[in-house]
């Protein structure tokens, strides 16, 4: 492969992850769509954690970039998101249309962000070699913060109070980045021997050689996976809950609305900032110190910062929300990473897809459901929305104490 195809295959890799990070922007516009369509708090959240069941369901995505390669992949997700978010828009401008086809549309919407990111990093894991795998990986899952905080300010700069006219953008955007993809990404043969020589496997590789390579159900029968996956529900799932619900999360403590944009932007950046670093970190000290315990310390982080949520005051919420983003960076620079070293790079596709489905579980069937429950418990009869402290504070003793077992299960991957 030359340095030019290289070069440019990482870079269109780093754009889409880049305009996939436009998930993150969804409390810039969940809360007004709400209003416009006169949805209720469960159905707000309903759609969230649809969007996110359908983005992190990514095992189909590996299937079929394990079967079709990069081009087809890349091409199925051109014609996923167009169609959807079109419908998305018109689903906003319908506002009789019943709101669970909004919930509906948005889990296709997920499964269309999930092709794109599956095609990235699988075609780009790898392209320039084991030495440098934290700090790819890390661009890319760093870009895809990144473009939170970027599609949070369009959307305030150029759609305030159009969630339908931003879906309508995001289609022909992401659409149009995919057959980029298609053109330029370069995937690695499927049908290649995947036996390395000792230098080029890292130490976990080494000490795993013999559950290298696996996937599907010889994959779930190892404890490995398992824990691996008990880290990603909590690790990621935990500020995933954060994140999707950080305008109720101002409103229910008092605070300006107007800082929400804000808020958001500053969860993406330091989120960016965490991806990457962890990334070149691991690199940096991979000889001596594994990507695993890096993922110990992110966990921890994880757990305490959402502890620190039932204390801090509204005017400090800033602090607890950048260090959301700083620990679920660190998770989710290091679990890509830890599935190609863990098992092997030749089904990577399917088995980033099946770790993957702990962010498919997490915040939408666990963590999603169980706070709107609580929120519901909280509210005075007759009313729609909580006010108070006590509104969130239940889930957030609820997530930290999760965030123990999370640790528990980092530690059994050393």
């Amino acid at each position: 492969m030359e340095e030019w195809t290289k070069a440019a295959s990482v870079a269109v890799g780093t754009l889409m992850m880049f305009s996939l990070g436009s998930a993150y922007a969804i409390s810039a516009w969940n809360s007004q769509m709400k209003d416009t369509l006169q949805m209720s708090q469960g159905e707000i959240a309903s759609v969230a954690a649809s969007f996110t069941f359908g983005q992190y369901n990514s095992i189909w995505a590996g299937f079929f970039y394990d079967r079709f390669g990069v081009r087809w992949t890349s091409l199925a997700s051109a014609t996923l998101l167009a169609t959807f978010y079109w419908l998305a828009a018109l689903l906003s401008a319908s506002p009789s249309a019943p709101h669970s086809a909004m919930s509906a549309c948005f889990v296709f919407i997920g499964l269309g962000h999930a092709f794109p990111a599956v095609a990235s990093m699988a075609a780009n894991e790898g392209v320039y070699g084991q030495a440098h795998r934290g700090k790819i990986m890390g661009l890319l899952v760093s870009s895809y913060s990144g473009g939170g905080a970027a599609f949070a300010f369009i959307y305030h700069a150029w759609f305030d109070q159009h969630a339908g006219d931003f879906f309508t953008f995001m289609g022909w955007t992401l659409s149009s980045l995919s057959v980029l993809g298609a053109v330029f990404l370069q995937g690695s043969p499927h049908h290649t021997s995947v036996l390395q020589d000792e230098d080029e496997e890292t130490p976990l590789e080494q000490k795993g050689k013999l559950e290298h390579n696996i996937t599907l159900w010889p994959l779930l029968q190892t404890a490995q996976f398992w824990h691996l996956f008990v880290v990603v529900l909590v690790g990621v799932g935990s500020p995933l809950f954060v994140m999707n619900n950080l305008s109720f999360l101002v409103e229910s403590y008092g605070g300006d609305a107007a800082h929400v944009p804000t808020l958001v932007q500053l969860f993406s950046l330091f989120n960016l900032v965490g991806r990457f670093a962890m990334g070149a970190i691991s690199d940096a000290w991979l000889p001596t110190v594994p990507r695993t315990h890096f993922l110990t310390a992110s966990v921890v982080l994880v757990g305490l910062v959402q502890l620190s949520f039932v204390v801090c005051p509204v005017e400090y919420l800033v602090v607890p929300v950048v260090l959301t983003g700083v620990g679920e960076g660190c998770v989710f620079g290091l679990f890509p990473v830890l599935t190609r070293e863990l098992f092997g790079p030749r089904h990577f596709g399917k088995n980033f897809g099946l770790v993957s489905l702990a962010n498919a579980v997490g915040f939408p069937l666990v963590l999603g459901p169980l706070s709107s429950a609580l929120y519901r418990w909280q509210l005075a009869p007759g009313t729609e929305k909580c006010f108070g402290s006590s509104c969130f504070t239940s889930m957030f003793l609820f997530t930290a104490g999760l965030s123990l077992v999370a640790t528990f299960s980092s530690t059994r991957l050393h």
